[in-house]
């Protein structure tokens, strides 16, 4: 959780700070792909714009503070709009999880600059801002609410796939919590970061002088 930083300023400031602009942008990629396809009520609704008020839900910034996992609010897709209803909704979703991978390469890329510089301490700050990023990526591919990877299954997966969600959204935020440390005790989660940080360090090798 980000207030475990609490005795090491930096990396709480810096930390809070990306991702908070994280939750928002997540929400602005996923509201331009939403217009991609046709669907442009998330675009009417202000989605698209850098709005804190309009994009931040107060409970997700609480978790992302308490729990190291947080999200904002959702944004308004009509499925009726999209065209290829089904898959290209379910592309919708999914570009959530991608905008936080985004944001992680950008904070492993201010990493590795700012170790160049020899400013180590920001050089951790950014890293473990990178982690809390592609924690986001990981557990919103998971198909529980209120995450992505479940709008995104109910739109793309079958009856079978629909009714096992639809299970676990009711017991609301609890079910959430409970998939969310199951996840995290058993290792799953943090084998599938580690699958994330690896290919995004492996892009990174790609750049010249890095």
């Amino acid at each position: 959780m980000i207030l475990n930083y609490w005795n090491n300023p930096t990396i709480l400031v810096i930390a809070a700070i990306v991702m908070i602009m994280a939750l928002i942008f997540h929400n602005i990629v996923q509201a331009t792909v939403a217009a991609r396809f046709g669907d442009h009520q998330p675009r009417y609704s202000g989605f698209t714009r850098f709005d804190p008020q309009l994009q931040l839900e107060p409970f997700g910034v609480l978790f992302l503070f308490l729990l190291g996992f947080g999200w904002p609010k959702p944004v308004p897709v009509n499925s009726r709009n999209i065209r290829g209803r089904g898959r290209q909704e379910a592309l919708v979703w999914y570009s959530g999880p991608l905008a936080y991978l985004g944001v992680a390469l950008l904070c492993y890329l201010a990493t590795v600059l700012f170790l160049r510089f020899g400013s180590v301490e920001l050089a951790q700050a950014f890293a473990i801002s990178g982690d809390f990023a592609i924690l986001h990526a990981v557990i919103n591919l998971f198909p529980v609410f209120p995450l992505d990877g479940a709008r995104a299954a109910l739109a793309w997966g079958g009856p079978g796939v629909r009714s096992f969600i639809q299970q676990i959204a009711q017991f609301g935020v609890l079910g959430f919590i409970l998939v969310f440390f199951v996840l995290s005790a058993t290792g799953i989660t943090g084998a599938i970061m580690n699958f994330f940080r690896n290919l995004i360090r492996t892009l990174l090798g790609f750049i010249p002088g890095l």
